[in-house]
């Protein structure tokens, strides 16, 4: 796994590259560090320098790139010039008018940049736990596989969460299966059932096993609900990208879990 890992001296950036290096030395076969500095002919930061020779000092290549402007535009700039397996950018969290004024450099990463990204919010923690999000649809089936990949990589446990209306979908809608737990949608084989065994069995492809959790509601609050009642260290989401109306209706509630969860996310592409 080629990983980017992306500072500009904040102190949000320094626990993104302290969760990346505890991510590359188990799973990197190479990392490139990108500083974003205001100007060219400022030196790069000491951190950066350090964690290049912490890195290099356990074997795992590492480049050193430093690029002179806005962070957002300057880390999708590099992750479209080289072919990355995972960025890794901090998040200061803004909120409500905040945010509205200077704008999200982790959304505006996750937008636009060609490949997973994992937004690093709070203190940097071992990810021993990860929580992947799924939804019918090749998407989840990449979700999946990547996050069953990495989890192995780092020893961490899978839950696999999907979260169902409150309200029946259509006339011929199991109304039982509204209040069923994750194992009683697959012993009876509904199609909630069917999608969780398929993700179960990719997991296990993968060499990862996982168990599974159905909850009920709003999907933005229940992901949230659910990584906070776990305690997990990662919550693991798709980007589903379609045309019209409904790109904009997915790109909203990426961005509303991704403002709302108070630990790392993962959004896979």
């Amino acid at each position: 796994m080629k990983i980017l890992l992306c500072t500009n001296g904040t102190p949000c950036a320094a626990q993104a590259l302290e969760l990346g290096v505890y991510i590359a030395r188990m799973a990197a076969t190479a990392v490139d560090i990108l500083v974003v500095v205001e100007c060219a002919q400022e030196k790069p930061h000491p951190l950066a320098e350090a964690t290049a020779a912490e890195l290099k000092a356990t074997g795992i290549p590492v480049t050193l790139y430093q690029r002179a402007g806005r962070m957002a535009d300057e880390v999708v700039l590099q992750a479209q010039a080289a072919p990355y397996d995972l960025i890794v950018i901090g998040s200061r969290g803004r909120r409500g008018v905040l945010r509205l004024l200077m704008g999200s450099v982790a959304l505006r990463v996750v937008e636009h940049a060609p490949a997973p990204v994992l937004v690093v919010k709070g203190r940097a923690r071992e990810l021993g736990r990860f929580l992947v999000c799924s939804s019918a649809g090749p998407m989840s089936e990449r979700t999946v596989q990547f996050a069953g990949r990495l989890a192995r990589s780092l020893g961490a446990s899978v839950t696999l969460l999907h979260v169902m209306s409150q309200l029946p979908l259509t006339e011929t809608a199991f109304l039982d299966d509204l209040e069923a737990s994750a194992e009683e949608l697959i012993q009876r084989g509904s199609r909630e059932g069917l999608h969780l065994g398929r993700m179960l069995d990719l997991l296990a492809e993968e060499g990862q096993p996982g168990c599974a959790v159905v909850r009920h509601g709003l999907v933005r609050d229940e992901i949230v609900a659910e990584g906070r009642r776990g305690q997990y260290d990662l919550v693991v989401i798709g980007a589903h990208v379609t045309p019209g109306l409904n790109a904009r209706i997915v790109d909203d509630l990426t961005a509303e879990i991704l403002l709302a969860a108070n630990r790392p996310v993962l959004v896979i592409y």
